[in-house]
């Protein structure tokens, strides 16, 4: 078993939005058949034990093309897409990666040599349209390198962090019991896929069956407000930087009420327990149930 068959162990077969949103919505069933579509191909143009890049804000190609490439028996390398050139080209050069999934943003900033192979979102869209879903056998063990992290490089090279599936279970095991988290959970995610924090968003909901909203304009304060209500947000994660802004910034986050919302985890830098309990005391943050916590980052075997 690698990760794809551990998330999907129970919810393949669902009809029900894993996706939530005004932009695109996705079912559990159809996320399973797309990605299972693209591990056919990468199986048999790539073949197992290569270093894949992506490079996708959050989104269903980024979902899609993430759990594919854990199906196929390689790595995921997921990048900044904000990332600068020289940086991304260092990446290259050290994965030695020759297939790179880009969206369309990303794909009019960055240029990529000849040589590579690269799926932007139409000829994923095509390539899931031809529909190769074929019977693959895993034959990595959970110790298999599942994906590699890489820092930003703003401080010198980037650094990457080899994370295995057995991490990534443990991991979401984890944070499951911990946050005992259910189908009837829906998270919303300001926090971007390429850091271990917000894959572990998409690792957890897809797991237990619950459903995730993308965000990825944090910066209009509106939208993340609107999404915790008309959504039923039960669950918001974000790093010090998200809750000093929605609390300092958003006169309607102090005010505004919401019910459905029982948790929200921080991580990273320092720790503003104290900080976010003061504030949940005085405006509308759930402050029986706040959870601040490093339980959030990945396990090493």
């Amino acid at each position: 078993m690698n990760v794809f068959d551990y998330l999907f162990d129970t919810s393949k077969n669902l009809d029900k939005d894993f996706l939530l949103g005004s932009k695109e919505t996705a079912s559990f069933k159809k996320l399973y058949n797309d990605s299972l579509s693209l591990a056919s191909y990468l199986r048999d143009s790539v073949g197992e034990g290569q270093n894949i890049l992506l490079i996708s804000s959050n989104s269903a190609f980024f979902i899609t093309a993430y759990l594919g490439i854990l199906k196929s028996g390689n790595t995921c390398v997921p990048i900044d897409f904000s990332i600068e050139q020289s940086n991304l080209d260092y990446i290259i050069d050290t994965t030695e990666s020759k297939t790179i999934f880009v969206d369309k943003l990303a794909q009019r900033k960055l240029e990529f040599n000849s040589e590579i192979n690269l799926i932007d979102e139409n000829k994923k869209s095509q390539l899931i349209k031809n529909k190769i879903n074929k019977t693959i056998t895993s034959t990595n063990s959970l110790n298999t390198i599942a994906e590699i992290i890489f820092t930003s490089g703003s401080t010198g090279k980037p650094k990457g962090v080899m994370i295995s599936h057995h991490n990534i279970i443990s991991n979401t095991n984890s944070i499951i019991e911990y946050l005992k988290l259910s189908s009837k959970d829906i998270m919303a995610v300001v926090l971007p896929f390429y850091y271990c924090y917000g894959l572990s968003l998409l690792h957890t909901h897809l797991k237990v069956g619950g459903s995730i909203v993308i965000n990825n304009n944090f910066m209009f304060l509106g939208t993340v407000i609107n999404d915790l209500k008309n959504y039923n947000c039960t669950g918001f994660a974000g790093v010090p930087s998200h809750f000093q802004i929605l609390l300092k910034k958003s006169q309607s986050f102090k005010t505004e009420a919401f019910p459905s919302l029982r948790y929200a985890t921080q991580a990273g830098g320092e720790n503003y327990t104290q900080f976010l309990l003061t504030n949940s005391q005085q405006h509308s943050l759930p402050k029986s149930s706040l959870s601040c916590t490093d339980k959030l980052k990945p396990q090493r075997a």
